[in-house]
């Protein structure tokens, strides 16, 4: 299908698609000017959608499926998805740590400022 086409299936901008086409992410045919997109090409929109809504970088992305275009199905290639997951999951439990912080501050001067408030009728 065509670009028009894939952008319409997907609901997505021609933009994003260019821009996954740049980064190597997408690899549509080349028909003269134009690019010709398979069910291959819309199946890795779908996963590289699914993995950005799990929070993964485009960099990360790359990082996967260069992994399993080299090494689809192997040991080496669970071992790199496992590490980069452990990453994430620090990463969130840092970000959440962070946030537990963020709201006892601003739960301590929510609690000042009532404490204020109340003195001040």
């Amino acid at each position: 299908m065509l670009s028009g086409g894939f952008i319409q299936k997907y609901q997505t901008t021609k933009d994003n698609v260019r821009f996954y086409v740049e980064e190597g992410l997408l690899t549509p045919a080349r028909h003269g000017r134009n690019y010709w997109y398979s069910e291959a090409d819309g199946s890795d929109f779908e996963q590289i959608k699914a993995l950005q809504e799990m929070g993964f970088s485009i960099a990360a992305i790359q990082q996967i499926r260069e992994q399993h275009d080299k090494h689809c199905g192997t040991t080496e290639q669970w071992r790199f998805n496992l590490n980069l997951i452990e990453r994430e999951l620090a990463g969130i439990t840092q970000q959440e740590q962070e946030l537990a912080n963020r709201r006892a501050g601003l739960e301590d001067l929510r609690d000042q400022l009532i404490t204020r408030l109340g003195d001040s009728e």
